[in-house]
Protein backbone atom coordinates (compact mmCIF):
# COMPACT_ATOMS: atom_id res chain seq x y z
CA UNK A 1 0.00 0.00 0.00
CA UNK A 2 1.41 3.42 -0.48
CA UNK A 3 0.35 6.56 1.65
CA UNK A 4 0.55 9.47 -0.40
CA UNK A 5 0.16 12.73 1.47
CA UNK A 6 -0.86 16.23 -0.67
CA UNK A 7 0.64 19.39 0.49
CA UNK A 8 -1.20 22.67 -0.91
CA UNK A 9 1.39 24.99 -2.24
CA UNK A 10 -1.52 27.50 -3.89
CA UNK A 11 -4.32 29.30 -1.83
CA UNK A 12 -7.17 27.16 -0.65
CA UNK A 13 -8.96 29.64 -3.00
CA UNK A 14 -7.31 28.05 -6.10
CA UNK A 15 -7.37 24.78 -4.70
CA UNK A 16 -11.22 25.36 -4.31
CA UNK A 17 -11.13 25.94 -8.23
CA UNK A 18 -10.25 22.41 -9.11
CA UNK A 19 -11.50 20.85 -6.11
CA UNK A 20 -14.79 19.37 -8.62
CA UNK A 21 -12.38 17.99 -11.02
CA UNK A 22 -10.03 16.48 -8.70
CA UNK A 23 -13.21 14.58 -7.21
CA UNK A 24 -13.67 13.17 -10.51
CA UNK A 25 -10.20 12.09 -10.49
CA UNK A 26 -10.64 10.63 -7.08
CA UNK A 27 -14.20 8.63 -8.36
CA UNK A 28 -12.45 7.56 -10.88
CA UNK A 29 -9.67 5.32 -9.28
CA UNK A 30 -11.94 4.58 -6.60
CA UNK A 31 -13.79 2.76 -9.76
CA UNK A 32 -10.94 0.75 -10.49
CA UNK A 33 -10.25 0.26 -6.89
CA UNK A 34 -7.09 1.69 -6.76
CA UNK A 35 -8.14 4.22 -3.47
CA UNK A 36 -8.77 2.44 -0.31
CA UNK A 37 -9.58 5.94 1.23
CA UNK A 38 -9.45 9.83 1.10
CA UNK A 39 -9.69 13.01 2.86
CA UNK A 40 -8.53 16.53 3.53
CA UNK A 41 -5.70 16.82 6.12
CA UNK A 42 -6.32 18.56 9.90
CA UNK A 43 -6.74 22.50 9.07
CA UNK A 44 -7.24 21.71 5.36
CA UNK A 45 -3.01 22.05 4.31
CA UNK A 46 -3.54 19.36 2.11
CA UNK A 47 -5.05 15.69 2.10
CA UNK A 48 -4.12 11.56 2.25
CA UNK A 49 -5.01 9.00 -0.44
CA UNK A 50 -4.09 5.51 0.73
CA UNK A 51 -3.57 3.59 -2.92
CA UNK A 52 -3.78 -0.16 -3.56
CA UNK A 53 -0.69 -1.00 -5.07
CA UNK A 54 2.75 -1.98 -4.07
CA UNK A 55 4.47 0.06 -6.47
CA UNK A 56 5.46 4.17 -5.13
CA UNK A 57 5.82 4.32 -9.27
CA UNK A 58 2.73 3.35 -10.41
CA UNK A 59 1.21 5.94 -7.62
CA UNK A 60 3.15 8.47 -8.90
CA UNK A 61 2.05 7.66 -12.47
CA UNK A 62 -1.33 7.79 -11.24
CA UNK A 63 -1.44 11.08 -9.17
CA UNK A 64 0.24 12.97 -12.89
CA UNK A 65 -3.38 12.40 -13.63
CA UNK A 66 -4.76 14.85 -10.34
CA UNK A 67 -5.79 17.94 -11.48
CA UNK A 68 -3.65 18.93 -8.05
CA UNK A 69 -0.76 17.96 -9.90
CA UNK A 70 -1.62 19.00 -13.20
CA UNK A 71 -1.96 22.36 -12.17
CA UNK A 72 1.01 22.96 -9.66
CA UNK A 73 -1.99 22.63 -6.68
CA UNK A 74 0.25 20.58 -4.15
CA UNK A 75 3.31 18.91 -3.67
CA UNK A 76 3.42 14.56 -2.77
CA UNK A 77 4.73 12.89 -0.68
CA UNK A 78 4.88 8.90 -1.60
CA UNK A 79 5.13 6.05 1.73
CA UNK A 80 5.18 2.43 0.88
CA UNK A 81 4.27 0.47 3.64
CA UNK A 82 3.28 -3.60 4.23
CA UNK A 83 0.22 -3.90 6.16
CA UNK A 84 -0.06 -6.74 8.86
CA UNK A 85 -3.17 -6.09 10.36
CA UNK A 86 -5.90 -5.09 8.46
CA UNK A 87 -10.11 -4.99 9.04
CA UNK A 88 -11.20 -8.27 7.50
CA UNK A 89 -12.79 -8.32 4.81
CA UNK A 90 -11.25 -5.62 3.25
CA UNK A 91 -9.30 -6.62 0.25
CA UNK A 92 -6.09 -4.87 0.40
CA UNK A 93 -3.99 -6.44 -3.20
Amino acid sequence: MIVVTLTYKKPLAEVDNFLKEHVVFLDHYYSLKKFLASGRRENRVGGVILVLSSSIQEAHDIMKNDPFYIHDIADYDFMWFEPSKFLNGIDIT
